[in-house]
């Protein structure tokens, strides 16, 4: 990793953003209309199994936080884009999760989450229909996607996502550990495999990806959350051996007690749309072309997080989508497109079956302790 003092004589040569950027295949709305319908499924059947509407993905929080998102100064040019244009402090709400569409044990192997909303927010919208001044940014711990756009995820990624939707833990885990010995014997493993042979490391000493590309101001980015100061020391560590059901939950609130914790955020800009493909989200971004670079950090104070209101309030009112966003930092390529529409259907369903109101909060005393 690299912090944003890059000298001028090393730096790479930037993309500029244009919305020409991104190719739309012709059937690809078709096929996010059969995807919503057959997760919608998934949504009805854990409403049946848990009386209660749910996430179709991210279903199960490990806490809900709040914090300070503060913008870096003097950054260079090409950082000082969009939300990072002006060095300031914002409130955030974040939120840890497991990225499954079910409420399972953290003994079960898998993809681990962050959802962060920074408050305060304004400018130019990337959809009238998200006209509040809010930014969201969706991460998981892995800085590609494993299906790379829409037409992978119909046919691969819906598989996995009833799976892991609907499959008993029992077999999850059994799964998991056959597709372990699978590598540990060298034999390759498909993309979508992998996510049951992620190991179980602290959550909050994970880095988390957005995984695919949004404009970034006047170029194109990934961007990341990477653990700082009294966090590095969670980095790669393990659960506790016989984790229980809700470990991951009673790290983050036992962490919170008495620490508090320090996260950078960094920009990784595209230098080649060939090799760094916006409609591509499973193709890794080479580090050494473009470094991940510092552009704000954000500190989350001691608190409790996650009381009986606080825990409600981010799993049944709270909303995240990536495209509740600036137009300076839209979502780009076929994997985002989805999501847009996805989240949407989720969310409409949970607040509706749950009768729920949806607030996007303005003030982070909205926030419960």
């Amino acid at each position: 990793m690299t912090d944003s003092n890059e000298s001028p004589a090393t730096r790479p040569t930037y993309v500029a953003y244009s919305d020409d950027l991104e190719q739309r295949r012709p059937d690809e709305d078709k096929l996010i209309k059969k995807i919503i319908k057959s997760l919608h499924r998934n949504n009805e059947w854990a409403f049946k199994k848990y009386k209660h509407a749910i996430r179709d993905a991210h279903a199960k929080s490990h806490g809900i936080l709040r914090g300070e998102l503060t913008v870096s100064a003097d950054l260079p040019d090409h950082l000082r884009q969009g939300l990072f244009a002006t060095p300031a402090t914002y409130p955030v709400i974040a939120r840890f999760s497991t990225t499954a569409g079910a409420i399972r044990s953290d003994q079960i192997r898998g993809v681990r989450g962050l959802a962060l909303k920074v408050l305060g927010v304004h400018g130019p919208r990337a959809l009238p229909e998200f006209p509040e001044p809010t930014q969201d940014f969706v991460f998981v711990n892995r800085s590609e996607f494993p299906f790379a756009d829409v037409h992978a995820y119909r046919w691969q990624g819906m598989l996995v996502a009833r799976l892991l939707a609907r499959t008993p833990d029992t077999l999850v885990k059994l799964g998991s550990g056959i597709m372990r010995g699978i590598g540990k014997v060298g034999l390759p493993l498909p993309p979508f495999a992998k996510l049951l042979t992620e190991p179980n490391h602290h959550p909050l000493g994970q880095t988390y990806h957005s995984a695919a590309p949004l404009r970034y101001g006047e170029y194109v980015a990934k961007i990341s959350i990477q653990p700082s100061e009294s966090v590095k020391r969670l980095v790669d560590q393990p659960a506790p051996r016989n984790t229980g059901y809700d470990a991951d939950r009673e790290m983050v609130v036992n962490f919170f007690r008495s620490n508090n914790a320090q996260y950078e955020v960094r920009a990784q800009l595209c230098t080649d749309p060939a090799s760094m493909p916006i409609e591509d989200a499973s193709v890794p971004w080479s580090e050494s072309a473009s470094p991940r670079l510092v552009v704000a950090t954000i500190n989350f104070p001691t608190q409790n997080a996650d009381s009986p209101k606080r825990r409600a309030f981010g799993d049944d009112v709270l909303s995240f989508n990536s495209w509740r966003s600036l137009a300076d930092h839209r979502p780009l390529g076929s994997i985002n497109r989805l999501k847009k529409d996805v989240y949407e259907a989720s969310s409409d369903f949970r607040h509706k079956m749950n009768k729920v109101e949806r607030i996007e909060p303005t003030d982070i005393a909205e926030l419960p302790d």
